[in-house]
């Protein structure tokens, strides 16, 4: 999957990997920054390009769905189950309803202090996998389509501006749910895992997302990212982390 981008006179290139012609299309006479993510080693830092080795979560789905389910821990289990018991929820695989994912992502970026991605980057490629109640969005998990993989984009909810304790547990079941009803989605269409994104235990907040992932019984793999960063780009950044902008 290629993303590209233009910002005044530079040129952005990014790369989900899928054996695509890297040396073919990763031109950096054309691009001042260029990303690929590959679930291998490619080896690009021999041709100029920094490397990020993260350790991820994937859920693998060579097994029927009892198994996958399964692997999820029993609590888990168990708050999935009892969200068929919630009339009041729907879950829309492949929603179309991009303005309000983009929002309550937005919302729950800047509930924790980060910055969120612009509406343009969070919609480019996605697909994605909401949770409702009571017509309300509530939930989300929007995901790269990388065949014969799924990534998840992000994991986000409204759990961060609730103050109803029900409905917080309900913003839970439903989550988790989702999780479910991907791993069902990919199995059904011969897709080989579903991936949570990286497992990291730096800080408390990331260790409890860490947490969160693994009680869906995913594998710990391994995920490069390689970076190639222009002269001139390299500068304009520095000009702008010096100027504060």
């Amino acid at each position: 999957m290629i993303f590209q981008k233009k910002i005044l006179f530079f040129r952005s290139l990014r790369v989900l990997y899928q054996n695509e012609d890297l040396e073919k299309i990763a031109d950096k006479n054309k691009y001042d920054y260029i990303t690929v993510i590959s679930y291998r080693d490619l080896g690009l830092e021999k041709q100029g390009f920094s490397l990020a080795h993260k350790k991820i979560a994937n859920i693998h789905l060579s097994g029927d769905m009892e198994s996958i389910l399964n692997g999820f821990a029993r609590r888990t289990r168990q708050e999935i189950q009892k969200t068929y018991t919630i009339p009041e929820l729907e879950f829309k695989i492949d929603d179309q309803n991009l303005a309000e994912t983009y929002k309550l992502y937005r919302e729950f970026e800047s509930a924790q202090g980060r910055k969120p991605w612009k509406a343009d980057t969070f919609n480019s490629g996605v697909k994605l996998f909401n949770a409702y109640y009571k017509g309300e969005l509530i939930a989300s998990v929007p995901c790269y389509d990388i065949f014969p993989n799924l990534q998840a984009r992000a994991i986000f909810s409204k759990r961060l501006s609730v103050e109803d304790p029900e409905l917080y547990k309900i913003i839970g079941y439903a989550t988790r749910r989702l999780i479910y009803e991907i791993c069902a989605y990919g199995k059904e269409r011969g897709y080989n895992f579903f991936g949570l994104g990286p497992v990291v235990f730096s800080t408390p907040q990331k260790a409890n997302v860490a947490q969160f992932k693994m009680f869906f019984g995913g594998k710990i793999e391994d995920e490069y990212t390689y970076t190639y960063i222009s002269k001139r780009f390299a500068f304009l950044r520095k000009l702008r982390a010096a100027l504060k902008l």
